[in-house]
């Protein structure tokens, strides 16, 4: 009996060493495979993800919108690299079908720069393919693990081997950050999670909105605040793949929020809405972000747990109890009753700023708030205490502390001057709305009618915006008609599914229909 506990002892030991040396290999393999990923995803914001593969190559050179978008410079930049590295026989055997990583990342002097990285196919051997690089003419050895690439006169880059690690960039900073590989990092795993995921597509985006602020400062010309202070904690990710066509610019796929206590998941698990706030906007709209849920009453059960979570409670609490007090009105009975199912924020070319709430009885609620608010005229009213609308719709509303506003069609419009609710009303009775115009009604036409969180830019009303708030280098390509100047739509649309929501981003240039001549000589 003992002999056969030593001998069971002895199979289970050895069962378990076998399976830990398998596994050990395994999980060493899977790491070697994800170098050039654990290179590309350290600090980068936006990784741009496609197969070596010589189908790609013909697809992208039909694609003028990317071309434009990315700029002439860095266009010139990817042609020369395909040209003088993966048209290489030589060199390209060793890079065959690798998965290729575009990073985006912040560079010196307050510009942006790319990070190829690839990773030498696993059956070759690293020393022939050093030798295959000293043969080129075009590339000089700098020291056992760097290289200078001359592209052409004027253009060179610099090449890193590192393992079985290709990197190349224009910035040697890049290429040594590069070699400093997290072995835990949040955006690897979900990018090596999604890649499982998801199979036969051309080219992914990913985008990690933890490190949006390392970009936007590069970017922006003064502080992270205003609209874009989220992206200080964002803590989310997405994956979209793109749509490739000629007329648009589409990816899609989804974004995943990672931190608790985002703002966003008040609107996880909620059901996509068809939107029609959105509609009463001026012609003259810059930009705007839309919310939606199915109900207001369950809606607000999740924005007071989210109140509590980031200790705003007491706060809301003590506003709406002091409005009780000293108005004897009681807002629990104006809002949770009569609120709809939308609320916008937005922006017009003049940088005023306004907010909209969807109502189901505009009339009622301007009744009932009559206490708590001060005439300015007929039309327009003033709210007597601060952070009414903050404590019922959260944090968008935070800088409408005590704002204009007016009731309109069962909508309430707020501003915190007077003169911003006027112009808007002019616009609204005179029917100059951004639904009207074709540049918006093609851009829409090309995304989802339902949608939960909606981001809109309009470039060209935003021009002025972005003049003071962009860095010059960037403002000219955003205004180069080499550039972005002909795109006039820019949209990220999210709808709930789960935990997750569906992404639609656009970037969209309106084509005016063309006019036959035998109409247009009539």
């Amino acid at each position: 009996m003992k002999k056969i506990v030593i001998l069971t002892g002895a199979l289970f030991l050895g069962v378990a060493f076998m399976a830990y040396l398998y596994f050990s290999k395994l999980g060493n393999e899977n790491d070697a495979k994800d170098l050039a990923l654990q290179s590309a995803t350290n600090n980068a914001a936006l990784v741009f993800s496609f197969q070596n593969d010589k189908g790609f190559y013909d697809i992208m050179e039909g694609q003028q919108l990317i071309q434009q978008v990315l700029g002439k410079d860095k266009m010139n930049l990817l042609r020369q690299l395909k040209s003088d590295i993966i048209d290489d026989n030589l060199l390209n055997k060793y890079l065959k079908d690798q998965q290729v990583y575009i990073s985006v990342l912040p560079d010196s002097n307050k510009s942006l720069n790319f990070l190829i990285t690839l990773q030498i196919q696993p059956d070759n051997d690293i020393k022939k393919f050093y030798g295959a690089l000293k043969t080129k003419t075009s590339i000089t050895e700098n020291s056992k693990e760097l290289y200078t690439v001359k592209l052409n006169d004027s253009l060179s880059v610099y090449l890193g081997v590192h393992g079985q690690v290709l990197t190349v960039s224009t910035s040697l900073k890049l290429i040594n950050d590069a070699n400093v590989r997290l072995t835990e990092n949040p955006f690897t795993e979900y990018i090596k999670e999604n890649n499982r995921q998801i199979k036969n597509v051309l080219a992914h985006v990913y985008i990690n909105f933890n490190q949006a602020p390392l970009l936007l400062k590069n970017i922006i010309a003064g502080n992270i605040n205003g609209e874009i202070a989220i992206f200080n904690k964002q803590n989310s990710f997405a994956v979209l793949n793109y749509n490739f066509s000629k007329e648009k610019i589409l990816f899609n796929g989804n974004t995943e929020l990672k931190d608790q206590q985002n703002y966003l998941k008040l609107f996880e698990n909620t059901a996509a809405q068809n939107t029609t706030i959105q509609n009463i906007l001026p012609d003259n709209t810059a930009n705007y972000a839309l919310y939606a849920y199915d109900d207001y009453a369950k809606w607000l059960k999740k924005l007071n747990n989210w109140q509590e979570q980031t200790k705003l409670i007491d706060k809301t609490t003590a506003v709406i109890k002091k409005i009780k007090d000293e108005y004897r009105t009681d807002l629990n009975a104006i809002f949770a009753a009569y609120t709809k199912n939308q609320f916008i924020l937005f922006q017009l070319s003049t940088t005023e700023k306004l907010g909209a709430i969807s109502l189901s009885n505009g009339e009622k609620v301007k009744q009932l708030l009559l206490d708590v608010s001060a005439d300015y005229n007929d039309d327009i009213k003033l709210f007597k205490a601060s952070d009414i609308l903050y404590s019922y719709f959260g944090e968008p509303f935070k800088k409408f502390g005590r704002p204009y506003y007016a009731i309109v069609d069962n909508n309430l419009i707020v501003a915190n001057n007077a003169s911003t609710v006027q112009s808007f009303l002019n616009d609204y009775k005179n029917n100059r709305l951004l639904i009207q115009t074709p540049q918006y009604l093609d851009a829409v036409n090309q995304i989802s009618t339902t949608s939960n969180v909606s981001y809109y830019i309009n470039t060209k009303n935003s021009a002025d915006i972005l003049r003071n708030n962009v860095q010059l280098g960037f403002y000219k390509h955003l205004r180069a008609d080499s550039g972005l100047k002909n795109f006039d739509t820019f949209y990220y649309q999210m709808s709930a599914e789960r935990n997750k929501f569906i992404t639609n981003l656009l970037l969209n240039k309106y084509l005016k229909p063309e006019i036959p001549d035998s109409l247009s000589n009539r």
